[in-house]
């Protein structure tokens, strides 16, 4: 699991991962065991169900807030 921020961006609350956003005025940080927490509650819901719907608008509005990309390997220098 990761970190995670709640924000809200232009009137719509997102999930955000934290290791790839900067801290705002308003944000509510889940924890590791928090977000854990919720992806199991998540998981015991819709389990055995195939899950199509995409959150389009979602996903624009956390790209647009993306600081950082937590995949990519820091270079040696």
């Amino acid at each position: 699991m990761m970190a995670m921020r709640l924000r809200i961006v232009e009137d719509i609350l997102i999930a955000l991962c934290a290791a790839e956003t900067d801290p705002m005025p308003d944000d509510v940080y889940l924890d590791d065991g928090q977000h854990y927490a919720i992806a199991a509650k998540f998981w015991r819901d819709y389990q055995g169900e195939t899950i199509t719907w995409q959150e389009e608008e979602d996903n624009r509005l956390a790209e647009t807030q993306k600081v950082r990309d937590s995949t990519q390997k820091e270079q040696k220098q």
